[in-house]
């Protein structure tokens, strides 16, 4: 539950997901203060205050001066060199716990995010789903486009899950591409829209082309995933490079995935011949 104040921080990385949660939250009569990551949010986003997300005492002083004890952390962050900055005292407990995980099992995107959120809530500061307050970004369930998938489609998935829930419980990523059985590319820090650049220059005899699509972005989120952070997102850039790879569709977890602007990523979907399939958990 939010606090009586009805204040709500938005640290905000890329993309529009953040501008879309303020103002679902301010229609929702909160108070809401906009936090920055510098090198991350949309510079044309309205901000009270920025900062490195990794400075940490910095950003703790500035949810404590905008008395913002409920906060949402959300948009795309690429993940910094943790040693590229001059720690401070709360960062160097961020580091030594960082350093401890990796020494005991290696650390990932996810791992560094848990670490992060433990000593917000420490300072007693409480992270919240962007769900939460933007209800019509969660993906339904099914097959959303007019096109649908073939067999092979439905095999390539199947392998697709596999992958990628193999590769989340390793906290390398959350998507893979796979083609006629083959897989194509799994995503690593690069993000997806990178991961499908890499597919896109693959010969054709690997991949499907905009003439004879082939192959499935397959985009889960990672077994054990905290879902208030980094919950796996599919917009309109998704839907555009998948086709400019030559996929034939884009499977997603139904419930679990942020599929922004629902109508018009099915709308442009439907333009390229590219189906958008909500899966069952």
């Amino acid at each position: 539950m939010l606090s009586t104040a009805k204040r709500l921080g938005v640290i905000a990385g890329a993309g529009v997901l953040p501008g879309l949660v303020a103002e679902a939250a301010r229609n929702q009569g909160y108070e809401v203060c906009v936090f920055g990551i510098i090198g991350a949010c949309d510079q044309n986003l309205r901000t009270d205050s920025k900062f490195h997300l990794l400075r940490v005492s910095q950003v703790l002083k500035a949810l404590k001066r905008y008395k913002c004890k409920d906060v949402v952390i959300i948009g795309g962050v690429t993940r910094p060199n943790l040693f590229s900055f001059v720690p401070d005292l709360q960062t160097m407990k961020f580091l030594a716990r960082a350093a401890l995980k990796a020494q005991r099992s290696g650390i990932g995107d996810d791992a560094v995010l848990r670490i992060l959120l433990g000593v917000f809530e420490e300072h007693g500061v409480t992270i919240h789903e962007a769900r939460e307050f933007l209800t019509d970004i969660i993906a339904p369930s099914g097959v959303l486009s007019k096109s649908k998938p073939s067999k092979m489609n439905e095999a390539d998935i199947k392998t697709g899950r596999v992958v990628t829930e193999a590769i989340g419980r390793l906290d390398i990523g959350q998507c893979c591409v796979v083609c006629r059985g083959q897989v194509l590319a799994i995503e690593g820090p690069e993000g997806t829209d990178e991961m499908l650049g890499r597919v896109a220059n693959l010969p054709h005899s690997l991949r499907g082309s905009v003439n004879k699509r082939a192959g499935v972005l397959v985009k889960l989120p990672k077994p054990g995933q905290d879902r208030r952070i980094d919950m796996p997102t599919i917009g309109l850039s998704t839907v555009e490079n998948a086709s400019f790879a030559g996929l034939a569709g884009i499977a997603f977890a139904r419930e679990e995935t942020q599929l922004v602007d629902i109508d018009a990523c099915i709308k442009r979907a439907n333009e390229l011949g590219v189906f958008l399939i909500g899966l069952e958990s």
